[in-house]
């Protein structure tokens, strides 16, 4: 593993911390030392701290002294010392491991109460790629669906795809209302760790203005029911959809869930016995919360919903779901199943006339077209 030197985070003094943080503060917890003690988090900034996924060949060996690391990691999931830098180690290069913030797999702990193999993994916002490679890697799914509306994103899920080596695995581009209509009820897990207000990014040393502003909650939480929604309509009888966020506010977490439940009560939420130290006081149901003065991370919310039903079967045809859903980049196994199709032979003249079919494009555009077009013909 690669080391790395200390590094001091972003920070912002106690006198600094803006009536908003204060709103927020006050809303999770009453006057006393938890919240000073969230507020020091917040004032001091960075709290990130580096998992290590082990995906294939022996178990990564990093830091894992016993005060790093918490109870709900599975032994492929090691802690990275402060010093260590394994994202430049050659493990890292090769595919075999993933580096992601340790809060992150606090979320993915709660798919350890689901059966495996399972069928379809869905990751509704996948970019770039983390929660549902962790997906994988608890469920060993036969299929890995990523999705990215924003293509910008999708590119850099893609590199993460090709470089873990996930397959068979698909990378689409969809709306989260068009993908429910392509792959209704068929996803046996479904993953929505929502865009959200990003105020634990405060922690990782990241900018995220307006994070903790009311305006900014409020239209995050009216997206993520929207994302929520559709994504039920994929999940599969019996199947369960886990819901995360890394923002603290009880509208974009606890009242995102009770609104969920009573609007699609066909659905439960599911009791997480490895995070039942981390069990929300906000809600009746059951969420988990994770706190960066708790020593594990920049924090996380999530919550697994399960279906009521049972899935008929597991068995599921590549090629149908392929052909359904278009998309952006193919995995090799499902590529060599279905092929892209073969493009006619060009002549001097065709080409010429598509150069000045062309013509007074704008070359950037240009580019980025052919480079979308390479990728799904990789």
């Amino acid at each position: 593993m690669g080391k790395k030197s200390p590094r001091k985070g972003s920070s912002i003094s106690t006198n600094s911390i803006s009536t908003n943080i204060e709103k927020v503060a006050q809303s999770l917890f009453e006057e006393g030392a938890e919240r000073a003690s969230f507020l020091e988090a917040i004032a001091q900034g960075e709290r990130a701290v580096t998992a290590v996924v082990t995906l294939r060949g022996e178990i990564a060996q990093v830091g894992n002294s016993a005060t790093q690391r918490p109870a709900w990691l599975p032994d492929w999931i090691s802690v990275a010392a402060p010093e260590e830098r394994p994202g430049r180690s050659e493990q890292h290069q090769a595919g075999e491991i993933y580096c992601l913030d340790l809060s992150s797999t606090f979320a993915c702990a709660t798919l350890s109460q689901l059966a495996q193999p399972t069928g379809i993994l869905l990751d509704v916002c996948a970019a770039p790629g983390g929660k549902g490679i962790v997906g994988a890697r608890y469920l060993s799914p036969q299929i890995v669906i990523g999705n990215e509306v924003i293509r910008k994103r999708t590119l850099q899920l893609i590199s993460n795809y090709k470089r873990c080596r996930m397959d068979p695995a698909l990378v689409t581009s969809c709306d989260p209302e068009s993908l429910a209509q392509r792959i209704l009820h068929r996803a046996d897990v479904v993953i929505v760790d929502a865009p959200c207000s990003g105020q634990s990014l405060l922690l990782k040393g990241l900018a995220a203005p307006g994070a903790f502003h009311h305006a900014t909650i409020s239209m995050n939480e009216g997206r993520q029911r929207r994302i929520l929604a559709n994504s039920a309509k994929t999940v599969a009888p019996g199947g369960a959809l886990l819901y995360s966020t890394c923002t603290f506010s009880r509208e974009e977490n606890e009242n995102n869930i009770e609104w969920f439940l009573k609007t699609f009560p066909e659905f439960h939420a599911v009791t997480v016995d490895l995070l039942a130290p981390y069990r929300s006081r906000y809600s009746s149901q059951a969420c988990y919360r994770l706190f960066p003065h708790q020593g594990h991370g920049a924090g996380a919310f999530c919550a697994l919903l399960q279906r009521e039903g049972i899935r008929s079967s597991l068995e599921i045809c590549i090629d149908e779901i392929t052909d359904t859903l278009r998309p952006t980049w193919r995995s090799p196994t499902v590529f060599a199943l279905r092929p892209a199709p073969i493009k006619r032979q060009e002549t001097e003249h065709s080409r010429k006339a598509q150069r000045g079919k062309w013509k007074g494009r704008d070359d950037k555009g240009s580019r980025r077209f052919k480079r979308f077009t390479a990728d799904d013909q990789e």
